[in-house]
């Protein structure tokens, strides 16, 4: 009787522990170049997410455009600290040259309050815009006008009226864009995007970290042979950054999401692909509560045809790294002695 209940008490923890872990570690793939959705028909590829059932679609509250005669492309919004919004991109109706930065400024109703242009006789294309700390603001894109070769990352900060107080580039001989920029903790500017000039292939992620009048104070690049190219970066809760974008020299596919996670002095902690075989392209990335992070952009080895949403989730920083099976094994040794331990009472 003793035995049976050993065996019994044996039985009950492996039903509990072993079987679930191991359940899950069918079910949901280890970090690798891909990601998956679990449903209530088993795993399946991550598909396409459009969700209508949570409400009304907003209604629209008003639109504004703002341009001349020619192309003039908005590709970044904030909403300002007054209520207002603050949009930044090229245009190519205003300014000096071919193209140039330009900042709109908009009160709350989204009527124009005033706009300023930056740039030279070349092209200088605006691709993200931040306030920062002191009411001004900070664009960061690429200049053909200035800089050291073809095209350079620019960094433009201006007081709270538009005002340019300073401009910084960034680059060698050859195409260097700024996709992105945020204020870090410490008051200077993060600016990522791809180099040409620097690194190890065609194009690579570039991280340069200036401090807060925009001097350089260290630049890492992170690639391979192929072309690689950040579109977003985020300081993460732990003061290092995380950068997001995509990857033709790693992962699965010919264009795979490329997510790599840095420490504070911009040296690389890991890094991380998604996708299949066709591109996907990550353009945005954030960091969630539970320390995790959230890429978004576009697949085409995935979804319903065509380019489709992706949104990707990962687990928080270093967590789930570990195997699932490794802990159902570990959890197996541990019921293993127990039913030693009860078979000697």
């Amino acid at each position: 009787m003793r035995h049976r209940v050993t065996f019994g008490i044996a039985c009950f923890f492996f039903l509990i522990l072993i079987v679930p872990a191991y359940a899950l570690q069918i079910a949901a793939p280890l970090k690798s170049s891909g990601a998956c959705t679990l449903t209530a028909g088993g795993v399946q590829s991550m598909s396409s997410f459009v969700d209508g059932t949570l409400g009304a679609d907003p209604s629209l509250s008003w639109s504004k455009t703002f341009g001349g005669e020619d192309s003039d492309w908005a590709f970044s919004v904030i909403q300002t600290s007054d209520g207002g919004y603050a949009l930044a991109g090229y245009t190519g109706s205003y300014g000096a040259g071919g193209e140039d930065f330009w900042l709109v400024q908009t009160d709350s109703a989204g009527n124009e309050e005033w706009n300023k242009t930056f740039g030279g006789e070349d092209s200088d294309w605006a691709f993200s815009v931040i306030q920062t700390s002191d009411g001004g603001y900070a664009l960061a894109g690429y200049t053909g006008s200035y800089g050291a070769g073809g095209e350079d990352f620019w960094l433009v900060k201006t007081d709270s009226a538009g005002n340019e107080e300073w401009n910084k580039t960034f680059g060698g001989e050859n195409s260097d864009w700024a996709r992105s920029v945020i204020q870090t903790s410490d008051g200077g500017y993060a600016l990522a995007g791809y180099t040409e000039s620097y690194g190890a292939g065609g194009e690579d992620f570039w991280l340069v970290k200036t401090d807060s009048a925009g001097n350089e104070e260290w630049n890492k690049t992170f690639g391979g042979e192929n072309s690689d190219w950040a579109r977003s970066v985020i300081q993460t809760s732990g003061g290092g950054y995380a950068l997001a974008g995509i990857t033709e020299s790693y992962g699965a596919g010919g264009v795979d999401f490329w997510l790599v996670k840095t420490d504070s002095s911009g040296n690389e902690e890991w890094n991380k692909t998604f996708g299949g075989e066709d591109p996907d392209w990550a353009l945005s990335v954030i960091q969630t509560s539970d320390g995790g992070y959230a890429l978004a952009g576009v697949t085409e080895s995935y979804g319903a045809g065509g380019f489709d949403f992706w949104l990707v989730k990962t687990e928080g920083e270093g967590a789930g790294e570990i195997p699932i099976i490794y802990v159902a094994g570990a959890v197996a040794v541990i019921v293993v002695a127990l039913a030693l331990i009860l078979h000697k009472m």
